[in-house]
């Protein structure tokens, strides 16, 4: 799986700076591709939340990954384009560094160990070593906090729209220049 998260990870990272810069010069601003990253990783997340198969499960891992490489490079690139580039670094900082650190620690650390938690075979029997025994089997294991990642790409989607709409003149700017030089 990690290797699937991996390599899909990296080609969305390619073909988005690549698509989202040529998209510029038929007039379709880059937050318009968060928006599509959002839609990528809702669908991802609701396949992996009823994965029953294996093919299911390589299917949402892939979309997964192509979903969540998609932003890195849209994110460098239109905070580059809208705050300017001088401060890009501290920007891009505040936008990278605070999300990824709430976000790692609210539905890795928080949601996915909890729901897991709380779907443990046996919590309170004894493994053949002695220990507790820590394993979750079935869909239960990480449905829920799929169907909760599920429904915060809708509020991606909600917040890329807005960018859209607020950056619309920038993206607008950035088109007359490059026409006319």
């Amino acid at each position: 799986a990690l290797a699937i998260f991996s390599v899909a990870q990296s080609a969305g990272r390619v073909t988005t700076g690549a698509l989202s810069e040529a998209a510029l010069n038929w007039g379709v601003p880059r937050p318009f591709f968060m928006m599509v990253a959002s839609v990528v990783a809702l669908v991802a997340h609701v396949i992996l939340a009823f994965a029953r198969s294996e093919v299911a499960f390589v299917l949402g891992t892939a979309l997964s990954g192509y979903g969540f490489g998609m932003v890195w490079p849209l994110l460098v690139l239109i905070v580059g384009e809208v705050f300017g580039k001088a401060h890009v670094a501290a920007n891009y900082m505040f936008y990278d560094g605070v999300t990824s650190a709430a976000g790692t620690v609210l539905l890795s650390k928080i949601v996915a160990q909890r729901v897991y938690e709380a779907h443990i075979d046996g919590g309170d029997e004894q493994d053949g070593d002695g220990g507790e025994q820590n394993t979750c089997h079935g869909l239960e294991c990480f449905a829920l906090t799929h169907v909760i990642i599920a429904v915060l790409s809708v509020s991606c989607f909600g917040t890329s729209w807005l960018l859209l709409r607020g950056t619309r003149d920038t993206y607008s700017q950035r088109r007359t220049s490059q026409h006319t030089h």
